[in-house]
């Protein structure tokens, strides 16, 4: 499974994008079959209103029941194409001739409803958000005939597909981000509030978990193949570049792994059926390698003038002293990279006795961390942490070891001292600060959003015996 995105404006058009698509077509097909159609068949309904959605689309030609009900007029405009309308109907050839006519040009002046018919095979997912709303318009609202729900709610979820889709670049900023999907959001869930209470419930779930949870390949997949939308092909546009990035990244560092024949030490880790190929190369070796440019040049230039300059380094700092080593995985397409940079992200207190990771980037994946200098001086120790590393990352990732698979990693190291002090004295401070407020884990530096807190049920009981405690003594 591919990961997807590390442009941030892509991946906030993307996430609105799949959340349009995804769950708010989910909500919307429900609505229409609960409410617009309550239990009636969708090819019944679209056949009970053919006449009103004719006019729609051929809005100025008169058909064969205008004589009964005109609604074809020269100042009218339709809100269906032709491609909507065969989405919805056979159209065959005239067998009634005094019900069809051309004029001049050879275009059709009357046309026979009796030629065309509601398609038995469709059923309501076959529509997109623009064409539900034109249907529950021209058939509905349109004849006075009142709808559950607002169809203001309708539009704010239309307003922003067609949003989405007449962007030119495929990104939106974070602001505008922001303010489309605060009320794109509250459209989906009022809706979904129309269904029913139990299916309200369900829908906040699921975008919860939504926002919660990055993007994956599978479920961009899941969408571009059960949605109608047209605007779909800028999923696949999207889902195409990453893949493009995603090999010329791989290519260039398996290149990169292959161009250095010297390096400070190899190891090879076996975690049920991966095998870890890991070498180790000091960062004088790939100093000029163009790759250093791809992931956050600034960074290694604040780093560069850091080393520059003389710092004094007491005998009670050098317990404190790290330095900073860079892990290039050449990982299986089947990988879900931009959920593995989350969850190492959320769970990074869990890594730290080993490596603290800093930055996570993908694209391929790579780890900025930080390792003390002891351990890296001292090649056992250092052998024995990279170990547990990955172990861990395999572990806090749920990363499937049944299925084999060669991951060769790259090791960049910097030698020289990162500035770690004025870190490690703020982590400390946070600690002892959260030691004080019991209802904050001091491992994670969360309140007990970490489901793998091991020291919650702990604290718990400790909160649970002071409460008796206090209690006691009130009486």
């Amino acid at each position: 499974m591919d990961a997807l995105l590390s442009d941030k404006e892509s991946w906030y058009y993307m996430k609105l994008l799949t959340f349009t698509l995804g769950i708010g077509m989910e909500v919307l097909h429900q609505y229409f079959e609960q409410k617009i159609l309550q239990s009636m068949d969708f090819y019944v309904f679209v056949e009970k209103y053919k006449h009103y959605l004719f006019h729609e689309c051929f809005p100025t030609v008169q058909c064969c029941e205008c004589s009964q009900m005109q609604l074809a007029a020269q100042s009218k405009r339709g809100c269906l194409n032709e491609i909507q309308f065969q989405l919805l109907f056979e159209i065959a050839p005239p067998s009634k001739l005094d019900h069809y006519k051309k004029g001049r040009n050879n275009t059709i002046v009357k046309d026979c409803l009796c030629r065309i018919d509601a398609k038995r095979s469709n059923e309501v997912d076959c529509m997109d958000i623009t064409l539900m709303c034109a249907i529950i318009k021209s058939c509905l609202i349109n004849n006075n005939t009142s709808i559950y729900g607002n169809p203001r709610f309708l539009e704010t979820i239309k307003e922003t597909r067609n949003f989405l889709a007449h962007s030119t670049d495929l990104r939106i900023a974070k602001s505008e981000f922001d303010t489309r999907w605060d009320k794109t959001e509250h459209a989906v869930i009022e809706i979904a509030s129309v269904v029913g209470n139990y299916f309200l419930k369900l829908q906040k779930r699921k975008i919860d978990a939504f926002k919660d949870n990055e993007l994956s390949m599978e479920n961009i997949k899941t969408i571009i193949d059960n949605n109608a939308d047209e605007v779909k092909k800028n999923l696949q546009t999207l889902v195409a570049d990453q893949r493009k990035n995603t090999i010329l990244i791989k290519d260039e560092i398996i290149e990169n792994l292959t161009k250095y024949k010297d390096y400070l030490d190899e190891l090879s880790i076996d975690i049920g059926s991966l095998k870890f190929e890991v070498k180790q190369y000091a960062l004088a070796v790939v100093a000029s390698c163009s790759a250093e440019e791809t992931f956050d040049s600034q960074v290694h230039q604040k780093d560069a003038a850091t080393r520059i300059s003389e710092v004094s380094v007491t005998e009670k700092d050098k317990d404190n002293s790290r330095c900073r080593v860079e892990w290039r995985l050449e990982t299986p397409s089947t990988w879900n990279l931009l959920e593995i940079k989350e969850t190492l992200e959320k769970f990074s207190a869990l890594l730290r006795q080993w490596f603290e990771i800093e930055f996570v980037y993908v694209g391929s994946l790579v780890i900025k961390t930080l390792v003390k200098k002891n351990v890296l001086d001292n090649q056992d120790q250092m052998r024995k942490s990279i170990h547990s590393f990955l172990e861990k990352i395999v572990d806090v990732c749920k990363i499937k070891t049944d299925v084999s698979a060669v991951i060769k990693v790259a090791l960049i190291i910097d030698p020289g001292e990162s500035d770690y002090k004025e870190e490690a004295e703020e982590q400390t401070s946070k600690i002892e600060m959260n030691k004080k407020d019991k209802t904050t884990c001091i491992f994670c530096n969360k309140s007990f959003d970490c489901q793998n807190c091991l020291q919650k049920a702990k604290i718990i009981s400790s909160l649970e015996d002071e409460l008796s405690g206090k209690n006691l003594n009130c009486i």
